[in-house]
């Protein structure tokens, strides 16, 4: 009798204990919950508490249910929320240099951008950039290279680029309008309407997989590649900083760890469900372009401009921009050593 009343005092303690470890945190995410965009922050939220044997619990939010998509920065960095999940891409009018880490057009393919971040420096000035914020950004998921975007009108030529009103971000944003197009930042939840009324005559989003959930394939009849404007990029967990500072290096560890397995399998499931996505939107009567070599090409010299530009403007872009170059010429000079092309 007494040992089974030490043994169930003993049971008691242990539960109180992880009841007393245990924390929870509010999570909202920017997107609507479209394909990976909505898996995989839920991933990360499953994968948390598990791995924590539930002592680390994020509690998952719609894209505004608790503040408005465009505003999640701020409201992680103020604690009105804990955390937030989103694309570097949207804070670009806080932050010049916020955009390259989300994507660089022209740029890296996944895994190489994967690499910048975690082994070639990116992650640390990626850090630095969002201490003022209050707020500690984490990679937490990546997406193959995406679609060039869903076009009302063919794009046979750079001028058909004037007066476009395109939803786009980060450094793609800034290239299109200075080819003259008119780029909009509207959550990725509204752009549905605004290409069925006309306010839009064109968006980008993701790649197949994802795009077609968004039924943009029912309004939107011209789908163009290859995406310029993210060849590799990823999704970003974000920690308000005090929350960040309080927690265990253990518990700290467990987020990092579990955002990298979401960056593989990501990475992995975004890499076999283009085929099945394509057949669909072409069977939607969308027909699939690739955007003209000289339209290709003004994108790309005008991309070297918008950089130089930003590079001198901003100093933590120019270091980020620095970093990264250093990084992909240490990266490429063994990857070509192996080309059998």
């Amino acid at each position: 009798m007494k040992k089974t009343i030490i043994a169930a005092m003993a049971a008691v303690l242990i539960l109180s204990t992880g009841q007393a470890n245990a924390r929870d945190f509010t999570l909202q995410s920017a997107f609507p919950d479209l394909g990976v965009l909505g898996t995989a922050v839920n991933r990360f939220a499953d994968k948390t508490r598990e791995v924590s044997g539930n002592d680390l619990n994020f509690r998952v939010y719609e894209a505004g249910k608790l503040a408005p998509p465009l505003e999640v920065l701020d409201a992680v960095g103020n604690g009105s929320l804990d955390a937030g999940w989103s694309f570097a891409g949207y804070w670009a009018g806080k932050m010049p240099a916020a955009p390259l880490f989300g994507s660089i057009p022209f740029g890296p393919s996944p895994i190489k951008f994967a690499s910048w971040l975690y082994a070639g420096g990116g992650l640390e000035i990626w850090r630095e950039l969002y201490a003022p914020f209050n707020v500690v950004p984490t990679p937490c998921g990546l997406m193959v290279s995406e679609a060039g975007g869903w076009f009302s009108n063919q794009i046979n030529s750079v001028d058909d680029f004037k007066g476009l009103n395109f939803r786009i971000g980060g450094l793609g944003g800034k290239v299109m309008e200075k080819l003259g197009a008119v780029p909009s930042s509207l959550p990725a939840g509204e752009v549905y309407l605004a290409l069925e009324t006309g306010k839009l005559d064109g968006t980008e989003l993701g790649y197949p997989a994802l795009d077609v959930t968004t039924g943009y394939q029912n309004v939107v009849k011209n789908y163009y590649f290859p995406g310029w404007h993210q060849p590799g990029g990823g999704m970003e967990l974000l920690m308000n900083k005090d929350v960040w500072d309080s927690m265990t290096d253990a518990e700290r560890d467990t987020i990092e760890t579990v955002c990298q397995s979401n960056t593989a399998w990501s990475l992995s499931v975004g890499s076999i469900q283009q085929k099945d996505a394509l057949e669909t939107i072409r069977a939607a009567g969308v027909t699939i372009r690739r955007f003209p070599d000289d339209v290709l090409n003004a994108l790309r010299k005008t991309t070297e401009e918008v950089i130089a530009e930003e590079s001198a403007k901003d100093e933590m872009f120019r270091r980020a921009i620095e970093s990264y170059r250093a990084f992909s010429d240490i990266y490429d000079s063994y990857v070509k050593l192996n080309s059998i092309d």
